[in-house]
This record gives C-alpha cells, sequence and structure tokens, in this order.
C-alpha cells in the first residue's frame, strides 16, 4: 500500500495515497482505498473535535469510542486535540486498518491515551456496555447495523454521533430499503434530506428506547454526501417516553406544498389536502427540534478559538444552524414555491424580513441554498412571496 503523510487540525496522519484513488471525474473514491480515509470529512472532523470538548467540559475525564476507525483519524483527533479525553478505543476489523492506526498513534506520541482493537465493531460494544461517554459511529454506508450496540456501549451521561452516507434510501430514493433499515418511508421532495435526518434520528431512538435511553438530537446537519447527527443521551425509560412522543409523520401535498405534522405511533393520517389533492406521507421520523442553541454556541465558541483549515467555512455554517434551530419542520424552497405561485421568486432576504415583520418565524437553512423556514401558513407565504 503507497501512503503518504497529511496533517489535519494538529493531528500528523499517515493515509493511503490519494491520487491512486481517484475517479474519472477527477474526485477521491475512499471506498476503493485498502484503508478508509476521506478527506472530504475533514470539515465534519474539525466541529466533531470541539463537539468532544463541549461534552469534556461538562464531564470528567470522558472515554471514547471509534469503533470504525479506518486510518484512526477520529479518534487519534480527540485523543490529540481535546482536553479531557482519558481514553479512545480506536477499533477496525481490517488487520491493515489496525496497523496503520498504530503507526499514527506512535507519530503522534498517543500511546498512553489510545487503545487499538482489530475486532467486530459490534461485538466490541456490546462488550463494553455502559463504557463510553462518547461513541462515533461513522461507517461506509449505513449506520443501522451497529446502532443497537452502541446504544448498549453508552454510559449514564454522554453523546452519540452518527454519520450516514446512504442519503439516497433516507432522502426517498430507494423506499424499499429505507424501510428495510430505518423502519420508515421517506419522501422525495424539497426538504427530502430533512426528512431523511428526522427518519435517521427516530430510528436511532427507538432503538434507544429498547435500552431504557433517550437520545435527544443537540447538532444534526446534511453536508455534501453525508448526514451528521450528535445526539445526548439520558437513561431513564420516562425520558425516553418523553422523546418518543415527539415523534410522528409528516404528510406531504405535492400539488400546493402544504404540509401537516401528526405526532404520535398509531395514528390516523389526513388522506386529502384542504386544495383537494392526496397527502403522501413520511414517517415514522421525529419532529422535535433538531438543533440545541446552547449546544452549538458552545461548539462554535471553541471553534473559533482553533486554527482549523476551514474554520471559518465552519462557523458560518453552525451560525446558519443556529439561525434555524427555533423553527418548525421541514422548509419551503424559492424555485418550488415560484413555480406554483406563477411568479418570479423575489430575494429571500426581503421575503424572510416581510415574514418576521408579520410576526412568523422565518430563517434561512443550511439544508438548501434557496430554502427558508417559517410557521407562516402556506397562503400567508404565497400572499407575501407575491408581493415581495
Amino acid at each position: 500500500m503507497h501512503t503518504q503523510f497529511i496533517t489535519e487540525g494538529t493531528t500528523k496522519l499517515e493515509v493511503p495515497e490519494l491520487e491512486h484513488f481517484r475517479t474519472r471525474a477527477g474526485d477521491y473514491a475512499p471506498s476503493l482505498a485498502p484503508v478508509f480515509y476521506n478527506p472530504h470529512m475533514e470539515l465534519c472532523r474539525d466541529i466533531s473535535v470541539s463537539a468532544v470538548q463541549v461534552l469534556a467540559d461538562e464531564l470528567d475525564g470522558i472515554r471514547v469510542c471509534d469503533p470504525l476507525a479506518g486510518v484512526g483519524v477520529r479518534g487519534l483527533r480527540y485523543a490529540k486535540e481535546v482536553q479531557g479525553v482519558a481514553k479512545v478505543i480506536a477499533n477496525d476489523r481490517s488487520r491493515e486498518a489496525s496497523e496503520l492506526t498504530k503507526r499514527n498513534i506512535e507519530l503522534n506520541g498517543l500511546a498512553s491515551l489510545v487503545e487499538v482493537r482489530n475486532e467486530d465493531a459490534n461485538v466490541l460494544l456490546w462488550e463494553n456496555r455502559g463504557r463510553f461517554n462518547y461513541v462515533d459511529l461513522d461507517p461506509f454506508g449505513s449506520p443501522a447495523p451497529f446502532v443497537d450496540a452502541a446504544c448498549a456501549a453508552l454510559a449514564r451521561r454522554g453523546m452519540l454521533a452518527i454519520t450516514a452516507t446512504d442519503t439516497a434510501p433516507l432522502s426517498g430514493t430507494h423506499v424499499k430499503a429505507c424501510l428495510r433499515r430505518y423502519g420508515a418511508r421517506p419522501l422525495k421532495t424539497e426538504y427530502c434530506h430533512e426528512l431523511g435526518i428526522r427518519i435517521l434520528v427516530g430510528f436511532v431512538q427507538r432503538v434507544a428506547g429498547k435500552h431504557g435511553l433517550a437520545l435527544a438530537p443537540v447538532l444534526a446537519h446534511a453536508t455534501r454526501h453525508y448526514f451528521r447527527i450528535y445526539l445526548r443521551a439520558r437513561r431513564g425509560p420516562s425520558f425516553a417516553d418523553e422523546l418518543l412522543a415527539q415523534q410522528g409523520y409528516v404528510s406531504h401535498c405535492s400539488a400546493c406544498g402544504r404540509r401537516k405534522f401528526i405526532q404520535g405511533a398509531a395514528v390516523g393520517l389526513p388522506s386529502s389536502c384542504e386544495c383537494g389533492n392526496e397527502f403522501i406521507h413520511a414517517g415514522p421520523l421525529w419532529l422535535g427540534r433538531l438543533i440545541d442553541l446552547a449546544f452549538v454556541h458552545a461548539v462554535a465558541g471553541d471553534l473559533a478559538k482553533r486554527n482549523f483549515k476551514f474554520g471559518q467555512q465552519e462557523l458560518v455554517f453552525l451560525a446558519r444552524c443556529a439561525e434555524e434551530a427555533d423553527g418548525p419542520p421541514t422548509f419551503y424552497d424559492m424555485h418550488e414555491l415560484a413555480k406554483r405561485a406563477g411568479a418570479s421568486p423575489p430575494k429571500i432576504i426581503g421575503l424572510i424580513g416581510k415574514l418576521r415583520g408579520r410576526g412568523y418565524f422565518a430563517s434561512r437553512t443550511h439544508f438548501l441554498g434557496t430554502g427558508f423556514r417559517t410557521n407562516a401558513p402556506m397562503d400567508e407565504i404565497v400572499k407575501i412571496f407575491k408581493s415581495a
């Protein structure tokens, strides 16, 4: 295996030589490498470092598990760049990956903090029930096969972070695959990525409920080819019940763009919209908040102190997440509204200003550059849209 040396954050890494894994389109295909490393996830990993620092500031001597480590980049960055990490387990069932992780540990002088394991991820997590304050599931593809064991491995106080790169099933392109993996029906709409994240959160919460574990999202985002969620753990059946009560369904009208939110597990869903067309439904999924403002502000505060390559971009991104934190589920797309209203789309900032001026919540969204989030009724949105 040809390798090269890079630096991410303040962590030095030996990784597969990236030029050997370029696609015809010129992008990298890390799945083709003998040991997995994706350079495009650096922004995500930077945010994760600050998220773990926020958690470490709250707790005393946190234990971290990276059960699908690849070259070990996440676990090593947590060990080197986060103050308050007592132990990191970096695991990969690939012997080649484990050997490369060991070399990276030596490269950074982290032998006292990081332990390398070469096991099946689920076996490792089940063997360590209740031992980790932070578990980071970052698989290639779906995280679904690892969620049950990850919930078992979480300590009473902690956090579960999950990456999903199977965005096509979650976003409605492959409905049957989503039903098989996550037990929920997706929809292909303008806000399908948000629905995908809500399906993922809902699935994880239902699995966690079996363990008497409540997992409340504090940050969730869709970036490039992946979804990323951070869920704060709290043990107790009553806490789990409170969160599960906030799951339900989204009913969407493809004709006029209206949507309804119905909370509950076994509920009757509306069949037709007030415009006369039939609703289509997504769920079950999480209908509560995706973003905790205090957590995001704390993460941004930590990021601002660091000298990351993409630091300014990351701060702008987190500011957009914070802006939409108090908004309702789902958002609207300017172009879709323009088609339905038969009018040219106005400036999005002007539209948001008018919605706020009439007392409604309104913000942009990180999910889509032409998207905006509001609690205004559809008729009011169209009226303001046409007059803006």
